[in-house]
């Protein structure tokens, strides 16, 4: 297994390979974009702050903007090798514990105390006082440093960039723990006013965000921005911290964007653990501290109330969502990029959508042209488990997709380098793929294991199972068992995690009618019928003799469409579906 420094290696050589400026590593000097920053900044993305120097030996990179930096030996060819960088030196001033910024602390509530001990570096910058949170690494030293002003702006900068949650963790011995709790704020001075508040009472961890909340929000609806994933890198990196944790309490503003906060971190790290705190009116932990007292801040953190989730609750619990509703109607889904069937079939987090068809009717190829156009759309991640072709042939075929060319020489004109290497870098961006070439399991456990590691990294939204066939399942039992429980498990992973599964299973033998195949629907499904009662939506691939017709046999929400059928065309060479313009009528038949 990889180490975290050489993923940070291999995601800056596959970069750099995929870049068109230096895919072909001429030597010389180049800036493009940088691949660990470009995501989550929210201006001048059009920047090119990563310097790259390639020589014949190694290739030199050092991002301006975050402080990324290191280099790549180049003695194996395409195959680097990783020479771990000399660490970058930060000079850190000396605290100055009578100055403005510790002034300014004492009239938040915080004491020096609590601020030495979280290590936090009181100095000026400019005649302006300014607070330093300092980022350790596992030997103590600072690798990187966030600072603000302290003259009541909120003006911020970095010295390095800092990719793990913000909190130095020192106990006193003769203070109980609070077991299995763990809290992360929206910013560094909410955490320091929560140890504040526990300072003399008990031991508890507390944890800021690096980078607080996101800004940018989405219209369709009004969740975080795709464009915003790469924020939350921190939480893969601080990953250990959780572990063995029941309770993770989330102290975020009270406001839009400290809400979306929530969503997606509670989303990454398991909605059943999570809490959200409440400020009795006000606005963070830290204005409740100041307007109120220590006690009332320990609290809130005891009476935070859980996420919601789909259990045993009255209405009263689900107040907002029930409002919510009634101001603005039932969610929308996004897009599949196809008029037509956006009419039947409409994307939405949340749901398992059961894609059968019989064998060579396009499944495969039609889903992973939903996967680009809601990938170019709207910016979502897709988590492909996918058996019957190897990942290097199933990024041939999104590549196809998404250029509209053949990726083989042939009789057609081919992608051209420049086109092949630009596709590369969107599915890179875009897609992870789940291989089991190698030997291991492809349990359903393993499969939704992986898909919350995804979730939890790369914020991927959705999943695709390819086909069911191909899983291991236990011999205990009856097959229809054996599926319902694990369409079970699918239906929870994607409720759990806010992600669609697209998955795929084989139908039946083939029913004739009149010397042609029959169109199959979930009842025709290999193993039982759990596939058609357990599927939130269902649709048949049917490749006729001059189209394709997609069939929506189930549609478990109104407000996301209707049962019925539509009309495209398929293009072999460019993997890609075209419309139709006609919508037949719908099925007639009751589901529910």
């Amino acid at each position: 297994m990889q180490s975290q420094e050489q993923l940070e290696k291999t995601e800056v050589r596959n970069h750099v390979q995929s870049h068109p400026k230096t895919n072909s590593y001429t030597q010389g000097q180049y800036k493009i974009s940088c691949p660990s920053c470009q995501r989550e900044r929210t201006k001048n993305k059009l920047d090119t702050p990563f310097s790259v120097n390639i020589n014949s030996e190694t290739i030199i990179y050092n991002c301006h903007h975050c402080g990324i930096n290191g280099a790549i030996s180049r003695t194996q060819g395409a195959r680097m090798k990783v020479v771990k960088p000399e660490p970058k030196t930060i000079k850190l001033p000396k605290t100055d514990k009578k100055g403005k910024s510790a002034d300014w602390l004492l009239a938040r509530g915080i004491s020096l105390e609590t601020a030495e001990m979280s290590g936090c570096i009181l100095s000026e910058k400019n005649n302006i006082p300014v607070i330093g949170f300092s980022f350790n690494d596992e030997d103590n030293k600072t690798v990187a440093v966030k600072w603000r002003t302290a003259n009541g702006k909120k003006d911020f900068w970095w010295d390095n960039n800092a990719t793990k949650l913000w909190g130095r963790q020192v106990h006193n011995d003769s203070l109980p723990t609070v077991e299995s709790t763990i809290i992360i704020t929206e910013g560094e001075l909410d955490q320091l006013s929560i140890k504040e508040s526990y300072k003399n009472h008990s031991n508890i961890e507390v944890y800021s965000v690096p980078n607080g909340a996101p800004n940018k929000i989405t219209d369709h609806d009004g969740k975080l921005d795709p464009l915003e994933d790469g924020r939350f890198k921190y939480i893969w990196e601080s990953r250990s911290i959780f572990e063995g944790k029941e309770r993770i309490v989330l102290a975020v503003d009270s406001d839009k964007n400290g809400e979306i906060l929530a969503s997606e971190l509670s989303r990454r790290l398991d909605k059943a653990r999570c809490y959200i705190m409440n400020y009795n009116g006000f606005k963070d932990a830290n204005e409740l501290l100041v307007n109120t007292n220590a006690e009332t801040v320990r609290k809130q953190v005891i009476n935070a109330e859980p996420v919601p989730l789909h259990g045993l609750n009255n209405i009263d619990f689900y107040s907002d969502e029930f409002q919510t509703l009634y101001d603005q109607g039932h969610p929308k889904g996004v897009s599949t990029g196809f008029d037509s069937i956006d009419k039947l079939f409409n994307i939405q987090t949340g749901n398992l959508v059961v894609v059968t068809g019989y064998p060579s009717d396009g499944k495969s190829c039609f889903i992973d042209q939903l996967l680009i156009n809601v990938a170019k759309n709207y910016g979502w991640k897709a988590n492909i488990c996918s058996f019957e072709k190897s990942v290097p042939y199933h990024a041939i075929q999104l590549a196809q997709c998404f250029i509209g060319k053949p990726f083989f020489e042939g009789m057609n004109q081919r992608m051209t380098q420049e086109e092949k290497d630009f596709s590369q870098h969107f599915i890179n961006e875009h897609f992870l793929f789940q291989d089991y070439q190698d030997g291991g399991q492809p349990t359903i456990e393993n499969i939704l294991e992986k898909s919350a590691q995804a979730v939890m990294r790369y914020g991927t939204k959705i999943l695709v199972i390819d086909p069911f066939n191909f899983i291991e399942t236990s011999n205990k039992g009856l097959e229809t068992d054996v599926i319902s429980s694990m369409l079970t498990k699918v239906q929870l992973h994607c409720k759990k995690y806010d992600v669609i599964c697209f998955f795929v299973v084989h139908p039946t033998k083939p029913q004739m009618r009149d010397g042609k195949k029959n169109v199959v629907t979930g009842v025709d499904c290999a193993g039982s019928m759990s596939w058609f009662s357990k599927s939130d939506i269902g649709l048949t691939i049917y490749r006729g003799e001059s189209n394709v017709e997609i069939h929506i046999w189930k549609m478990r929400w109104q407000w996301l469409g209707q049962t019925g059928v539509t009309k495209l065309t398929f293009d072999p060479l460019s993997n890609r579906y075209a419309e139709q313009e006609k919508i037949e009528d719908n099925y007639d038949w009751d589901f529910e």
